[in-house]
């Protein structure tokens, strides 16, 4: 079904602030579907969209970071990046293809279930031992280790941003170290998802060019994402440089037990 003006903004919003802080994007819409009875991936623009504006937040907040990227003046980082985005990679790939997201994305017990895993995970975070390392003394152990927490968030209701950092905390690295890392191992998953999106969509029949209306909302959609983005990027940054990231696990162990709750009535109805 096609989204009005508003459906599309409020989509963009919870996008934008479940993208960065941690209490996981994909759960929330799944969740959200559910209660406006539409599928999350009914729309597959719309997808691409949201997922862009999120795309130009974390672009923009680290722009400096990866200019020096880009210019190569960060190897030992780049390195940390590349190794990190294989088992994300690989995994998406893997459920994209054997259409494993369809069970994924269509089941109120898993984004149930991964709404405690996440909330398990950041009290797990913030039991880590306060540490100096910096980003540039990341190991490739550690950028894997942190990569395969990333490739689990796959799993709608577990947070990308919170399994990543928390893992990040744990092995040492500093609180900010932790969130850029996190961040900009983020951008080429978050790339590689749209292309995915691009992709399937001009595979389709019928995909073309939409109307007037419609434009208006993807645009609305982008632009919410990428400001919301950008702000809630802010915000998580400064509740994890006051020691208060365990605040969300509270909020995810209620909304993980209302919703498996919510899927066992279903089931038994």
């Amino acid at each position: 079904m096609e989204e009005s003006l508003i459906d599309v903004i409020v989509l963009a919003m919870v996008q934008g602030v479940a993208e960065f802080l941690p209490i996981s994007s994909s759960g929330h819409l799944v969740v959200l579907g559910k209660l406006l009875g539409y599928a999350p991936d009914a729309g597959v623009r719309m997808n691409i969209v949201l997922h862009a504006g999120t795309l130009l937040a974390i672009a923009i907040f680290y722009f400096k970071e990866l200019l020096a990227l880009l210019k190569c003046k960060e190897t030992s980082l780049l390195t940390a990046l590349m190794v990190g985005t294989i088992p994300a990679g690989i995994i998406g790939i893997v459920v994209n293809k054997t259409g494993i997201d369809e069970l994924l994305f269509n089941n109120l017990l898993i984004p149930g279930c991964g709404f405690l895993i996440t909330a398990f995970m950041l009290q797990f975070g913030v039991k880590a031992q306060a540490s100096e390392v910096a980003l540039d003394k990341i190991s490739i152990r550690h950028a894997l280790l942190i990569g395969l927490a990333q490739a689990l968030a796959i799993t709608p209701g577990i947070s990308r941003s919170g399994s990543t950092i928390a893992v990040g905390l744990r092995l040492g690295l500093r609180k900010e170290d932790a969130a850029r890392f996190s961040f900009l191992l983020a951008m080429p998953v978050i790339a590689g998802a749209t292309l995915l999106e691009v992709l399937s969509a001009l595979s389709e029949t019928g995909v073309g060019i939409s109307a007037s209306a419609e434009n208006i909302a993807l645009v609305a959609g982008f632009v919410t994402a990428a400001i919301v983005g950008y702000v809630s990027l802010r915000v998580l940054l400064q509740i994890l440089q006051r020691g208060k990231l365990h605040i969300f696990s509270w909020y995810l162990w209620i909304l993980g037990g209302a919703v498996i709750g919510w899927a066992i009535i279903d089931l038994l109805s």
